[in-house]
């Protein structure tokens, strides 16, 4: 945990912050190893301090022991507000991605008598998370293990008469009992037209030959998430479906075979979305080509037309190309990858076939 602390101190002394207060669960629990739904974190050069109630006393202690624990006596806040203002800070930096505006006026945001002033700040924390380290990289493979199990698992149940419901259930049944200790996102089990929402909510409806149906899931193992989709069809498949599930298996590939360290997000999505714009299909993949994955299973960096950063080496991303074609379905292709300087590694290992699976 000291690197985490020293980098963002670092990060904190280019930004001219002497304090930065650290409200998002996911950054706090990056910081201190605090897993606690409730609290606050204030860093500064000579001191880690962990506010939170008398519910995560004893589990602060546990998780934290090097940080400072100071309990809320009452409202979360008001203690937040006591202690920036009894340690003499000027200026205190704050998450404005995550605190709300009543909780920022509490705090002592605008027109108050704060003897401090708050600065926002945008993903401080959030840009040193993107690079993962040994442990992280351990424990997202695991999840991603835990993922690609759940999916043979439910594969093998698939058929005319199961409902997405069943399904959904299952693969998140399965995650569960074989060690992770939660989905790291609701599963999403998407059938016949219905496969065209991007992210469809299982329903009740059967499964029905003709379908595609799109399966995106993900296990949470020691915290960290797996992501990954696959797409097949129940019992036979038209000439269309076939058609997008071959033009995104390419372009996933060509994803796979091209992404790098030092590549923009923004060229990073055109060596995917090059390949569906040439066949045609552009205007039915609408979202971006991947995301970072960690604590969060959407977080920095994007792989999309907007994402000008580059990738850095041992970053965690999805390449996940779509084709939804309305009153047809959908195929969404997703793999979970480590960026390496020459390439990436593929987490993944459920099987992806050029061609569209059928599932009798």
């Amino acid at each position: 945990m000291t690197s985490r602390i020293d980098r963002l101190r670092l990060r904190m002394q280019e930004l001219g912050l002497p304090a930065l207060l650290v409200t998002k669960h996911e950054n706090m629990l990056y910081l201190s190893g605090f897993s606690g739904s409730a609290g606050a974190l204030i860093v500064s050069q000579d001191r880690l301090q962990l506010i939170t109630d008398f519910r995560y006393e004893l589990q602060v202690t546990q998780e934290a022991p090097a940080w400072e624990f100071i309990l809320a006596q009452q409202i979360l806040d008001a203690t937040v507000r006591q202690v920036l203002t009894e340690s003499g800070f000027r200026e205190v930096g704050f998450e404005a991605g995550d605190l709300t505006l009543a909780r920022y006026y509490h705090l002592g945001g605008e027109e108050s008598d704060a003897p401090y002033l708050l600065q926002p700040t945008n993903d401080v924390v959030e840009q040193l998370r993107i690079v993962k380290d040994a442990e992280e990289l351990a424990a997202i493979r695991e999840a991603v293990r835990i993922t690609d199990a759940a999916y043979a698992h439910i594969l093998a149940l698939a058929k005319p008469g199961v409902t997405e419901w069943d399904l959904a259930l299952e693969a998140e049944w399965y995650m569960r009992r074989h060690g992770a200790e939660s989905t790291a996102f609701p599963s999403i089990i998407a059938a016949g037209a219905h496969s065209a929402l991007c992210h469809a909510q299982p329903g009740a409806r059967a499964l029905q030959v003709g379908d595609l149906v799109i399966v995106d899931m993900g296990a949470r193992y020691a915290r960290y998430c797996g992501d990954m989709t696959r797409t097949f069809a129940i019992g036979e498949a038209s000439p269309t479906m076939r058609e997008i599930y071959r033009v995104c298996a390419e372009a996933q590939l060509a994803g796979v075979e091209r992404i790098m360290a030092g590549m923009s997000g923004i060229d990073a999505d055109h060596a995917v979305r090059e390949v569906i714009d040439a066949a045609g299909y552009g205007a039915y993949f609408g979202h971006g080509t991947g995301h970072g994955v960690g604590l969060e299973v959407h977080e920095a960096p994007r792989l999309s037309r907007t994402a000008a950063a580059l990738l850095p080496v041992g970053t965690t991303v999805t390449i996940e190309p779509g084709i939804y074609l309305p009153e047809i379905g959908g195929v969404r292709i997703e793999d979970l990858v480590i960026v390496h300087e020459a390439g990436v590694e593929i987490l993944t290992a459920a099987p992806k076939p050029k061609e569209l699976p059928i599932v009798e």
